[in-house]
């Protein structure tokens, strides 16, 4: 297969950001606390010494449109920057991709969202300190999902959170619009009548394993009866769809990911195993693989190995961009996934 021009065209609404990474080499505190996860232990008056630093953009917006322009897919980023360096940074970044920024929203007078994301080195798991403000003010139009045959939206915040749920819900029912919807814990825990809605009208939905139980916990009150194997996850939330072709991807890290076929099966993509030097945006880069693939008319098995080849190099870099696939480079490690 010949690459092809970049086409449709997808807007890609969500947070945007500087992210700034700070690789640490020890400073793990693995003592039992309120949960068995291993954290970070610093006392105060510590001085951390930080050998190396990367600086990325980072969010939905920014990560999904820059990962499907490397695949052949027309992408926008619609979110919110401020008037400062760093917005100017991030704009020029974008569209040095090939991103369309004519959506992009600049606020005056204000500082452009950041992160400082500390990065065990030895497991690629990571802690995020984010300083959110500008990203809280995304009001969405109409002007914005016209003209557009798709929209990927991940995680919404802000005061405005409900208009915008609600005028995507209502383009996707009413519109020519398709979506492709990743709704965050924050939208999950907060607006989950609003998140079922979005996932009745999406075409496509992603979500891990965690945020999949929330969703579908938040619509029973029988907790016990929550389903645990991938298949009845995946099922139970295609159920909630009304899209006459339904897609849903469910991720949990190292497992690897699972989605329903085309016929109503269930395929699972295995991860390579490899140990990441960062795990910041392997979501964003399996959905902008499995994005990018469904969009190409691939068949449901194929975009399952690009999403997972894409998330397997982008875990081998700091930051969300570095290390996501073109489309040249994609059919030839893609096989290398294998499909059960």
């Amino acid at each position: 297969m010949t690459e092809k021009a970049n086409r449709p065209t997808v807007m890609c609404i969500g947070s945007m950001g500087k992210d700034i990474f700070f690789p640490l080499h020890d400073g793990r505190d693995t003592s039992p606390c309120a949960t068995p996860r291993p954290r970070f232990c610093f006392t105060f008056g510590d001085k951390v010494h930080v050998q190396d630093r990367y600086m990325a953009p980072g969010g939905c917006a920014c990560n999904m449109s820059v990962g499907l322009m490397r695949l052949g897919v027309g992408a926008r980023a619609c979110g919110v920057v401020g008037d400062d360096a760093d917005g100017a940074w991030i704009t020029h970044q974008l569209r040095d991709s090939g991103v369309n920024t004519q959506h992009m929203i600049v606020e005056r007078d204000a500082y452009t969202d950041l992160s400082v994301i500390i990065v065990d080195t030895s497991t690629g798991e990571r802690t995020i300190f984010v300083n959110r403000d500008i990203g809280e003010r995304l009001v969405l139009s109409a002007d914005h999902l016209t003209q557009t045959a798709w929209c990927f939206v991940g995680s919404l915040y802000g005061d405005a959170i409900v208009d915008n749920m609600i005028l995507l819900r209502d383009a996707a029912t009413h519109g020519s619009m398709q979506l492709a919807y990743n709704p965050g814990g924050h939208n999950i825990d907060q607006q989950a009548d609003l998140v079922l809605q979005l996932i009745r009208v999406a075409a496509c939905v992603f979500v891990n394993k965690e945020e999949a139980l929330r969703i579908l916990a938040s619509n029973t009150a029988d907790h016990t009866q929550l389903p645990d194997r991938e298949e009845d996850i995946i099922n139970a939330l295609v159920a909630h769809m009304n899209h006459p072709s339904p897609c849903v991807v469910v991720t949990d890290g190292t497992r690897g990911a699972w989605t329903n076929t085309e016929k109503g099966g269930t395929l699972h993509v295995e991860a390579s195993g490899k140990v990441a030097l960062d795990t910041t945006g392997a979501g964003d880069a399996f959905a902008s693989g499995f994005f990018a693939a469904l969009l190409h008319g691939m068949q449901r098995a194929q975009c399952m190995q690009w999403g997972a080849a894409n998330s397997d190099s982008v875990i081998s870099y700091y930051g969300a961009h570095e290390g996501l696939l073109t489309y040249a480079i994609m059919e030839r490690r893609s096989d290398a996934f294998h499909i059960e």
